[in-house]
């Protein structure tokens, strides 16, 4: 598993966070108008950092992979990640987050296409799955070619698998 990691694009480059960065990942789930739409803001209290990290970030059971996007001017403005990798049939679920006064630039495609190139060409996955309950969320997915598995009252499950990734890079 990579210790430090980043994967640049022309608008933004994403990385794995030292742990002092944390501080922004307190501010982004803290902001109202960011996670509203996912379910409402989350306390990320300095005492559970540690853990979190050990966890999220720098894992030694090569089940998670979590980074914070960055402009090039090394503002964060959001997180991208996926979780809960099941290395026998080479699944995970997918996370993206633009923190919302960040939203509108094309950096949620940006570092979608970042973390998936390096989930299905370095990383060994097959495919990721995202469970969207809101609209900007469930757009950013289909416009970026996600396919729609099933529908449940306003929750959408997405997927993306290694195959259809590779043949939306070559329409490029």
């Amino acid at each position: 598993m990579l210790s430090s990691f980043r994967a640049d694009g022309n608008l933004v480059y994403i990385k794995k966070p030292n742990f002092d960065e944390l501080d922004y990942v307190a501010e982004l789930w803290a902001d109202e108008e960011t996670m509203n739409d996912v379910g409402g803001v989350v306390s990320f209290p300095v005492e559970k950092r540690e853990a979190w990290y050990r966890k999220m970030v720098n894992p030694s059971d090569g089940k998670n992979f979590y980074c914070l996007i960055y402009t090039f001017d090394d503002v964060p403005v959001g997180e991208v990640s996926f979780h809960r990798f099941d290395m026998e049939e080479r699944k995970a679920d997918f996370n993206i987050k633009i923190q919302a006064k960040y939203r509108g630039k094309g950096y949620a495609k940006e570092a979608m296409q970042l973390i998936l190139s390096y989930y299905f060409c370095d990383f060994g996955g097959q495919v990721i799955y995202d469970n969207v309950i809101n609209e900007k969320g469930k757009k950013a997915l289909q416009n970026f070619g996600f396919e729609i598995v099933s529908k449940f009252d306003n929750e959408v499950l997405f997927k993306m698998t290694k195959e259809r990734f590779i043949e939306l890079l070559n329409k490029k």
